[in-house]
């Protein structure tokens, strides 16, 4: 019998890729999601059906987990062997620009929906962020066990609060199954696009504008591809039993210029410095645990993913500016425009 998964957020970049991934293996998928950033889900939809196998289907929800009612009545219909929950805001512009809904979404309403996965005891894939390791002055990769520094921003803030939240269920219920990723950056492509991610941003700058600008271009950061991030979910998935509570999981360890390098390969850019940048992320993560355990290799390098988002700008280009970025950035178009 073919695995079933909820996926909230499913009509985001990430869960939209493993969706359909998930229907190409002929997995049964439900998608529970708001379009909070106004999505083409027909689009989207289109695209995940698109590699359909036999067995394989999608049924798509549109909902907010907010409404934890209407979310207990579509999982308990649906009744998955896994819920992946990707249903919270992902960007710091966003976040920062809302504090109390950030709360409300990625904390009070994330709450419920680990409660509701206890409660009908469905196994859980939760999503943090690497960006709790911060702006790390001592350069070294950093481990699942090393102190967090104090967040400096609303979507770091309510990461780690959900983290202690898990941690405190965890150890009140030992049968419980959850397992937290710490994912890198994540680029490549993907049905629903996000085109302000660094990778994604850069690729698109250089491509459409001839120019690439940088700040701290020594600064580190954590990289993986989409499909190789997909490709660890799946593992877990079928291996269906893990050690620990948390994992990093991600691939290179690339500073902002070598990044720029890379591109500089695939489109003709000049990379110009910038003396001020509000983003001061700074880190390298050690994924050891995560690939030992799960005997887990990426495989896509940073170079494929620039070639393909290169290939991916050039043919949205018009398309894109047309529409004023509609339904592929995480952030108000004022804050996007402000980075490019």
């Amino acid at each position: 019998m073919s695995k079933k998964i909820f996926i909230t957020g499913g009509l985001g970049y990430i869960g939209s890729v493993f969706a359909k991934e998930a229907v190409k293996k002929g997995y049964s998928v439900k998608l529970y999601d708001s379009l909070v950033y106004e999505q083409n889900y027909g689009k989207i939809m289109d695209d995940i059906l698109s590699g359909k196998s036999n067995g394989g289907s999608v049924k798509l929800v549109i909902g907010d987990t907010r409404n934890i009612g209407l979310l207990e009545e579509n999982v308990k219909k649906f009744r998955p062997d896994y819920i992946m929950h990707l249903g919270e805001l992902s960007s710091v512009n966003t976040c920062g620009k809302n504090p109390p809904h950030t709360e409300d979404v990625n904390y009070n309403a994330s709450k419920k929906v680990i409660d509701l996965c206890e409660k009908l005891e469905i196994p859980v894939i939760y999503n943090s962020t690497s960006s709790l390791y911060g702006n790390q002055k001592e350069m070294r990769l950093m481990t699942e066990n090393d102190p967090l520094p104090e967040p400096t921003d609303y979507y770091c803030r309510y990461k780690i609060k959900m983290e202690e939240y898990i941690k405190q269920k965890v150890n009140w219920n030992k049968k419980f199954k959850i397992i937290v990723f710490r994912p890198a950056t994540i680029c490549g492509l993907s049905p629903r696009m996000r085109i302000e991610l660094l990778p994604n941003h850069f690729t698109y700058c250089a491509v459409s504008k001839g120019v690439l600008k940088i700040s701290q271009p020594n600064s580190f950061r954590a990289i993986m591809d989409i499909k190789d991030l997909v490709n660890g979910y799946f593992a877990v998935i079928e291996k269906g039993v893990w050690k620990k509570l948390i994992y990093n999981i991600g691939h290179h360890n690339l500073s902002k210029i070598q990044v720029a390098s890379a591109i500089q390969e695939v489109a003709k850019c000049e990379v110009v410095p910038m003396s001020h940048s509000e983003d001061l992320r700074n880190l390298q993560i050690d994924c050891s645990l995560f690939n030992e355990e799960f005997d887990f290799k990426p495989s896509i390098s940073h170079e494929q993913s620039i070639r393909e988002l290169a290939g991916w700008v050039r043919e949205n280009l018009t398309e894109m500016e047309k529409t004023n970025f509609a339904g592929i950035l995480n952030m108000t178009t004022e804050q996007w425009q402000r980075m490019l």
